[in-house]
């Protein structure tokens, strides 16, 4: 290892141990407000809620990294939302965050609902730290170094076919008009061959699942890069793949992805992902 690589290893390893703590103190924070009463107001459409306690998490984690690391970037949740703004990376230091994910699961008291916090470097995903703090969990990954939860090191699966598979899938996406046909023909025909497929309303800990084994693979489109960033690390260092749905490389600011323990399980899925659009119904061939 280079010089330049080895202050490069130890500056993530510094960048872990600052934000660790933090990701606690968020954990803490959702769990305060998960057992009490939330302002629940609408952004965009009736679906896309947010409560006072998305707001509080992320300004509290912008504040604090601000704090120590004055020229660092942020993707974040919240203030794209405010300020109507786009999404970009650069090659500085950017944190990724997702105050709550799971914000309707959250409302409605159900234990599916994370903070999390990715950072990109060079543009290149580096730490992910997700708290669960309702399920008394905390995930996180450092590149090159493992994925864990609880300081327990984690694994993926080793399914290879998705007759033996449980697998998991946004449903809520049918909320969506214009994507509604399109999820549709894919939760058909994955629904069809798989052994079992779930639901939990949160991307993040869908993820997570994939990651520590507890699910064979995930779908999922049309998302944000906050929704996917410390997800795509975790599974990647506990040995799973991750895929666009059509096969070729993740991209991380438009993060349409399949993931999997295994490459078979996971072609398998875009195999059937394709067969899926190119079909004029959900039978249809």
């Amino acid at each position: 290892m280079s010089v330049q690589q080895q202050q490069s290893a130890n500056n993530i390893d510094e960048l872990f141990q600052f934000i660790k703590p933090l990701a606690i103190k968020a954990g803490e924070m959702l769990l305060e407000g998960y057992n009490s009463t939330k302002n629940v107001s609408i952004k965009s459409d009736f679906y896309d809620v947010v409560t006072e306690y998305d707001n509080k998490i992320e300004n509290f984690l912008m504040e604090q990294i601000s704090a120590v690391y004055p020229s660092h970037k942020f993707v974040a949740e919240e203030e794209s939302s405010k300020n109507n703004a786009t999404a970009s990376l650069t090659n500085a230091p950017t944190w990724i965050i997702d105050p709550i994910d799971g914000t309707s699961n959250f409302i409605k008291m159900l234990p599916h609902t994370c903070v999390s916090i990715g950072l990109a470097i060079n543009k290149e995903i580096v730490l992910g730290i997700v708290s669960n703090p309702v399920l008394n969990n905390l995930y996180w990954a450092v590149k090159g170094k493992g994925a864990f939860r609880n300081g327990e090191k984690i694994s993926v699966s080793d399914c290879q076919q998705l007759k033996d598979a449980n697998i998991a899938y946004e449903v809520s996406l049918l909320h969506a008009l214009d994507l509604r046909d399109k999820n549709i023909k894919r939760m058909y025909h994955l629904g069809s061959a798989a052994r079992r497929m779930l639901s939990y309303g949160s991307v993040v800990e869908s993820l997570c699942y994939v990651a520590s084994g507890n699910l064979d693979a995930y779908h999922i489109e049309d998302m944000y890069p906050w929704d996917c960033a410390a997800g795509y690390l975790l599974i990647r260092e506990a040995g799973g793949v991750v895929y666009h749905p059509y096969g070729g490389d993740f991209q991380i600011m438009k993060p349409d992805l399949v993931c999997a323990g295994t490459e078979s399980l996971c072609q398998e899925i875009i195999d059937l992902i394709k067969k899926a659009d190119q079909s004029k119904s959900c039978g249809g061939n």
